[in-house]
């Protein structure tokens, strides 16, 4: 299990929104793993044979949104939960099939970052356009607040998500 400063620590190392996302989604997937095995994995040898077997690399249960759904489906998580780790599987992949490079402020990761159940102060997010010429220090010290601002947001998101996953199997 994960503590929250190194949660810290992989999400800062990320220089970009996609480096940030994949971190992102590579945490839910370990803590989503851990408590996949908190639920189904027991010390009986027949019930661990047939559960690894499930949730195994080449086993039908291994990828991370249908062990989401299992979970959900199961009531070990709640909707909220669900939809923001899916968000962020669903962010991933579309910076992953687009070839350009976002960054944190650009409209498609503050409209993300909007939808998110678990970034609670949203208006911070609501920036304004800035006017300075997009070649001046101001310009550049804006929007580098900007960026500093939604990423700390996403990121007290990532480790309020990841401490919903810490609970206990309630089966």
């Amino acid at each position: 299990m994960l503590s929250e400063d190194p949660i810290y620590e992989k999400l800062n190392e990320a220089s970009s929104i996609r480096g940030f996302i994949t971190a992102t989604v590579a945490i839910f997937d370990q803590a989503v793993d851990q408590l996949i095995n908190r639920v189904f994995r027991k010390t009986d040898f027949a019930v661990q044979s047939v559960v690894e077997s499930l949730f195994e690399t080449s086993g039908p249960l291994f990828d991370l949104a249908i062990r989401l759904k299992v979970l959900l489906g199961l009531g070990v998580i709640n909707h909220a939960l669900f939809e923001d780790i899916s968000a962020f599987i669903q962010m991933k992949e579309t910076l992953n099939n687009d070839e350009k490079e976002y960054d944190f402020v650009d409209h498609i990761v503050v409209r993300f970052a909007h939808s998110l159940n678990f970034l609670e102060n949203k208006s911070l997010l609501d920036f304004q356009p800035i006017k300075e010429d997009a070649d001046s220090l101001v310009f550049q010290m804006k929007h580098s607040r900007q960026e500093k601002l939604l990423r700390s947001c996403l990121i007290l998101t990532v480790v309020e998500i990841y401490g919903q996953l810490q609970v206990e199997s309630p089966l």
